[in-house]
């Protein structure tokens, strides 16, 4: 087994929650780490000359975060099945997403070394575990005087209301800066109401679908769903997340430590 450890997620640039959902980008390992988009190991599956099968077998790799467990046939739920069934696998942060049945049964794979999930979900072979995108650093510094309503929509899931506005393709900095600026937040990515519970704030998920998908409902702090005709309603009877920042960041470092002696422990 080699002794550099990888670690992987979907680092799409143009989706900001995405980008920085990896634990590699907030803590420091002792040992070395070799980093691999998610989205290569399509490659893998088919034996690509740059991506050879054997090049990714009897590895350790760190997956996460990112919403990655969904069903049985989904893109990325056969790249995490082929990464699992071929090496010694950690899942951090990881979470599902679907709008259907959740496959949940690829958390009992004995090749999982350890198995932390962002979904709030009972009597799954899982540790709940926040993303660790709430390490962070821009959520040290909350704006001094927060006002209004804002929106963060997922580049692909915009929303039809007029207001003060930003999109998932620009920084985690500009994100947070802007979601901090505001009272109440409308959002249609997971990231944003992931971030605007961190920050305290009043948050909806716009949706004006009947089927919501996993990854909202099975958040810790629940959310309420809003569209465009009762979001001023819902925005009065919600409430704010009280100490999720610190939860979140608590969990995540104590997973740290047990990530760190495992696979210390495998390369001795």
């Amino acid at each position: 087994m080699s002794n550099k450890v990888i670690f992987t997620h979907i680092n799409y640039i143009g989706n900001v929650g995405d980008f920085n959902c990896s634990p590699f980008d907030y803590y420091k390992f002792p040992f070395d780490i070799e980093v691999i988009h998610y989205m290569d190991f399509m490659g893998a599956l088919g034996d690509n000359s740059n991506f050879p099968h054997h090049k990714f077998k009897d590895r350790i790799i760190v997956v996460g975060g990112g919403g990655l467990i969904t069903t049985k046939t989904n893109h990325l739920q056969e790249i995490l099945r082929y990464l699992i069934e071929n090496n010694k696998v950690i899942l951090w942060g990881v979470g599902s997403n679907t709008n259907h049945e959740v496959d949940w049964d690829i958390l009992n794979h004995p090749n999982i070394l350890l198995a932390g999930v962002r979904d709030r979900v009972y009597g799954i072979n899982a540790e709940y575990l926040p993303c660790p995108s709430c390490k962070h650093p821009s959520f040290d510094n909350p704006h001094p005087s927060p006002k209004g309503l804002g929106f963060h929509a997922h580049r692909a899931s915009q929303i039809p209301m007029e207001g003060d506005k930003i999109l998932n393709n620009v920084s985690i900095e500009e994100i947070i800066s802007f979601l901090s600026s505001k009272e109440e937040i409308i959002t249609t990515s997971y990231h944003g109401t992931y971030w605007s519970q961190l920050l305290e704030k009043k948050v909806l998920h716009y949706n004006e679908n009947e089927v919501v998908g996993s990854k909202y409902l099975n958040l810790k702090q629940g959310i309420n769903i809003c569209n465009s005709e009762n979001y001023k309603e819902l925005l009065t009877i919600s409430s704010k997340s009280v100490g999720l920042l610190k939860e979140s960041r608590y969990l995540n470092d104590k997973f740290y430590t047990k990530v760190v002696d495992i696979i210390q422990n495998l390369q001795q």
